[in-house]
């Protein structure tokens, strides 16, 4: 299939497979081998481009998805961009030796090497370039950071960096390079050319890869190939798709242009609507969703890494139906609704009754999850989410824990709603463990108290990230955080 994008500020055409990754037409198809692939399930962050200034993670995008895109790889970050030169007879590019062309007022001059970026040229400086893999990634990472918070203190640079794997632990120097870069005037961040996307078609000439731009072409598109698989960011479904014989697909539609499905607003009623399409990054800045439901907010800081929160969306999270999911155990303790819907139809349902199992859901053939609603909850005084996993960024979580607590100013439990992910085949929750709390203080004691039920309640198993006593452990153990 045809597509135009707007790579390193040059438009480029070119054919490719509808199936094809990202990666793949970077580094095989156009010879931009700045964009490197480490593990190919978006955990290591060495593939990291900016899309439309944010970054991504290449190894989970399929061809498709750069249709009208302004993409920039590590070779268009400098002032002077490279030029992209075609390959005669291949129909594939190359990068022009990293040299621009003089102007013509200079021709007498020789051609001079392309000027570095400011973040590049502070990991040069401070040594943090070194058996260089992952570098391309840092560096991208790093400048889609800076443009949204240009004046970080070195927790958020090491937050935003946490997507991004060091083979060589050199984190130390690359943290010093990104932090000069925000603190040195004279090396501001300079805005890419963006171009909007928010006008351009989508791709729907290819029966492989489909993005519609409304709900309506997407129902036709879903009546014609009934068996189609939908996404969004793909950060799960593309990591299956690597092994192809254990999952098969006949077509792909992706959701990530229907605009209707990124909608978060509150109705008249109070309650907040939020589209199964709006991305984690997208909830996490959102006013609506810091002041309403903290809790959630808690919850999308302990998924994945920056650009894994760039991509992967609330719908795509509850319909991978996993009970390690970061967001599902929030969701269950608010009580929040699925609003379900095909071609003329909608339905609303609890949460907890969308989702009957490991990877399991109650959606039909030609049914898609629209959103998500919740009822207004900030009468809960305190809020805590925490997930226990085997590193401190990108972890599956082995036990997870959310809590919603109204306590009097006496400090005598009015309500209380709790949730734990990665202890059962679906999230639990316990009326028993919530009628316990009620009128008891927060307390040691009553806490302890909570054990025994807590214990009844979940169904943990053995598996290669921990064993069943571990988690069973851990589950009792996360509700005396509530006491700090």
């Amino acid at each position: 299939m045809k597509i135009v994008f707007i790579l390193n500020n040059r438009t480029i055409e070119i054919e490719a497979d509808p199936k094809a990754r990202v990666v793949d037409i970077l580094r095989e198809d156009m010879s931009i081998t700045g964009t490197k692939e480490g593990c190919g399930e978006g955990e290591c962050g060495a593939c990291t481009i900016l899309v439309d200034g944010q970054s991504k993670l290449a190894c989970l995008m399929l061809a498709p998805q750069l249709e009208g895109r302004y993409i920039t790889t590590i070779e268009g970050l400098s002032i002077d961009s490279p030029w992209l030169m075609p390959v005669e007879g291949t129909g594939k590019f190359q990068i022009s030796n990293f040299k621009f062309q003089i102007p013509d007022e200079d021709r007498s001059q020789e051609e001079t090497r392309v000027s570095l970026h400011p973040i590049q040229e502070a990991f040069i400086a401070h040594g943090a370039v070194q058996c260089g893999f992952c570098t391309p990634g840092m560096v991208m990472a790093a400048t889609s950071f800076l443009r949204e918070n240009p004046n970080p203190d070195r927790a958020a640079i090491r937050e935003a960096l946490s997507g991004n794997l060091c083979r060589c632990t050199g984190y130390q120097k690359i943290v010093d390079a990104v932090e000069e870069v925000s603190k040195n005037p004279f090396t501001c961040i300079p805005v890419d050319k963006q171009k909007s996307t928010q006008n351009i078609p989508g791709v729907s000439g290819s029966r492989a890869t489909v993005l519609p731009n409304a709900l309506d072409e997407l129902f036709g598109v879903i009546e014609e190939q009934p068996e189609t698989v939908l996404y969004s960011g793909g950060t799960d479904l593309l990591v299956k798709l690597r092994n192809p014989s254990a999952y098969q697909h006949p077509s792909l539609i992706c959701l990530e242009r229907i605009g209707e499905l990124k909608n978060i607003y509150r109705e008249s009623n109070g309650n907040v609507f939020i589209g199964a399409c709006a991305t984690h990054s997208q909830l996490m800045s959102d006013p609506l969703i810091q002041q309403e439901f903290p809790i959630l907010i808690k919850a999308l800081k302990a998924l994945g890494s920056p650009p894994v929160r760039n991509m992967g969306t609330i719908g795509g999270n509850i319909c991978t139906a996993s009970p390690a999911g970061d967001t599902i155990p929030p969701l269950y303790a608010l009580d929040a609704e699925i609003e379900i819907r095909s071609r003329g139809q909608s339905r609303l349902i609890p949460i907890k009754d969308f989702i009957s199992g490991p990877g399991k859901t109650v959606l039909k053939k030609g049914e898609i999850l629209y959103g998500v609603w919740l009822k207004k909850n900030n009468d809960y005084n305190i809020q805590h989410f925490e997930k226990v996993g085997q590193r401190k960024a990108l972890a599956i979580s082995i036990a997870s824990f959310t809590a919603l607590i109204k306590t009097t100013e006496a400090g005598i439990i009015e309500k209380a709603r709790f949730a734990w992910g990665s202890v059962g085949p679906t999230i639990i929750t316990s009326g028993s463990v919530d009628q316990a709390l009620t009128d008891k203080p927060l307390s040691e004691k009553t806490l302890k108290s909570l054990i025994p039920i807590i214990e009844s309640a979940i169904s943990p198993i053995d598996d290669m990230r921990a064993s069943e006593a571990y988690r069973r452990k851990v589950a009792g153990n996360l509700v005396f955080r509530l006491l700090e």
